[in-house]
């Protein structure tokens, strides 16, 4: 692809963060060579239902124009309704129409004080081929087919569109040299024991809950552009349109719950390697510094590596980490993380943490999703003490700052906010410090303490053995505890209670389940999962 270059670096003297806490960390980086366990492209059934169609599939053709900031383009989602009457879709980009309600503190905080209105407006849609009413409220699709569906019948839906990407610090923006494009794409929203899930867009978090999808899109963009996605670009077919100078990107996520994108001029570039199956690609720009560059790729490689060997070798072919604008620091999605611009000119704390933060969350998020809406911890938590183990691994002494600093706040939490708890929807979060401190801070100290009694690789072979059972699909925060409590042979609820509940009345029980995890775990030397 235009512009990649092939490099094994080698890092020294990082300066590392994650979330609000502030570390420094030195270290080297390694290769290591491995096969997806499991390919992300071979057949699955999820559902359970034998023969058809077992996930959603989503096709599209879209073209993107950079000058104009407007992607326009037609959806079509096959998939086995969940109500015979009718199906929801969200529509993210509507949460920036001009008459949203953005002047909340926490939405300055997302967005930022500049910024321009973006919206995605909808055509005429169709159900089975057939043109059927739709109606939008906020960031809510509503679409009812012509007549009730026999169970287990397949549907298709197409939906034309065309989105105005917003200008603000968010995770869908521009720049002058870049179009990211996070939770763009009209998406199904869940159907699940309460009904279905029509959360609103909140500035808290990563609002967002999806299933697996096998996604094939066509993507326009002009010539002089490149392309980063969910999807597989190194084996993407392009095809460059004359006189209209457009390249065409033919590309396919296999068993993805969503798809984003980056659209680049021709100021951007890759370092690229293979780590195990996966190549990954680091994309940098022209102007920012080599030796900040290198060191993030090689934070990137070292931490996929670890990840890889301590919750399962990673099953998609191709990782894009790949520098945007936004307030976030770096956001995830499948096969791709933003990561903010600032980070690369020069090399800071919280510029290299987020890359081994965001990777983390391939496996947690990424290979099992979970309802980050209410249960915002069960990616989060597990995400920022994966984070932490590897940075220990990395480099001891200069991960311990880090550390140690982000025990104290999760040591501290239930003094800190007696009213609130970890295991509680977005919208009880009164703000972001509280929200990174809960979901962040303790939910990574509770599995950084057991870690402490029974071993941190012991501690890993539990989270691997979650990560199987649910693999391409969804885990929930009793999945988590179920995950823990038959890795010892007794209930791991107290324990959780007592770290997340703030259950002081727990503490007891919560020792006592612990230390006869430890017991357990010393019968079983060497044993990894």
């Amino acid at each position: 692809m235009t512009g990649r270059t092939r490099a094994v670096v080698a890092a020294a003297g990082l300066v590392i963060a994650a979330g609000l806490v502030v570390m420094l960390l030195a270290a080297g980086v390694g290769n290591q060579e491995a096969q997806p366990e499991e390919s992300a492209s071979a057949p699955v059934n999820p559902q359970g239902k034998p023969g058809g169609l077992t996930i959603p599939v989503y096709t599209a053709d879209v073209q993107v124009d950079p000058e104009a900031r407007r992607v326009h383009g037609s959806l079509t989602v096959r998939f086995r309704p969940a109500d015979p009457r009718h199906v929801y879709f969200h529509l993210y980009p509507n949460a920036f129409r001009d008459d949203a309600a953005l002047d909340s503190p926490n939405w300055e905080y997302v967005l930022g004080k500049e910024r321009e209105a973006g919206e995605i407006a909808i055509g005429q849609v169709e159900a089975n081929g057939q043109p059927v009413p739709a109606e939008v409220k906020g960031t809510i699709l509503k679409v009812s087919f012509p007549t009730a569906l026999p169970n287990g019948q397949e549907a298709a839906v197409t939906i034309p569109f065309e989105l105005r990407l917003p200008r603000n610090n968010g995770r869908m923006s521009y720049n002058d040299h870049a179009l990211w494009l996070g939770n763009w794409l009209p998406i199904l929203a869940v159907k699940d024991e309460a009904g279905w899930r029509l959360d609103p867009y909140l500035p808290m978090g990563d609002p967002f809950y999806s299933e697996a999808a096998d996604y094939h899109l066509r993507i326009a963009i002009p010539a002089g552009y490149q392309l980063a996605s969910t999807g597989v670009e190194s084996r993407a077919v392009i095809t460059e349109t004359r006189p209209s100078r457009q390249k065409w990107y033919e590309v396919d996520g296999r068993r993805v719950r969503d798809f984003a994108l980056v659209v680049m001029d021709e100021t951007y570039h890759a370092l690229t390697e293979k780590v195990g199956g996966t190549v990954l690609n680091t994309w940098w720009q022209e102007g920012d510094d080599p030796q900040t560059v290198k060191q993030l790729h090689d934070l990137a490689a070292r931490s996929f590596a670890y990840y890889s060997e301590m919750f399962g070798n990673y099953p998609y072919p191709e990782y894009d980490v790949v520098k945007t604008g936004g307030f976030f620091g770096g956001m995830e999605y499948p096969g791709i993380v933003f990561i903010q611009d600032g980070y690369f000119d020069q090399m800071s704390t919280y510029g290299a943490a987020v890359v081994a933060h965001e990777t983390a969350h391939q496996w947690f998020y990424g290979l099992v999703g979970s309802d980050e809406i209410r249960e915002a911890w069960v990616d989060e938590s597990l995400t920022d003490y994966a984070t932490m183990a590897f940075l220990e691994q990395y480099d001891t002494r200069m991960a311990r700052s880090y550390i140690s600093q982000r025990l104290s706040r999760g040591r501290q939490a239930d003094a800190l906010y007696p009213e609130l708890t970890v295991w509680q929807p977005l919208e009880a979060f009164p703000d972001w410090k509280s929200y990174s401190d809960l979901v962040y801070a303790r939910g990574a100290t509770m599995l950084w303490e057991l870690g402490r009694k029974w071993g941190t690789d012991r501690v890993n072979a539990v989270l691997r053995r979650y990560v199987e059972a649910h693999r391409f699909g969804l885990g929930t925060g009793r999945d988590v505890v179920q995950a823990f409590t038959e890795a010892v042979g007794t209930d791991a609820t107290p324990y959780f209670e007592y770290w997340l509940g703030f259950r002081k009345d727990k503490r007891s029980e919560a020792e006592v389940w612990a230390e006869a995890g430890a017991r357990a775990m010393r019968n079983q030397p060497g044993k990894k999962g």
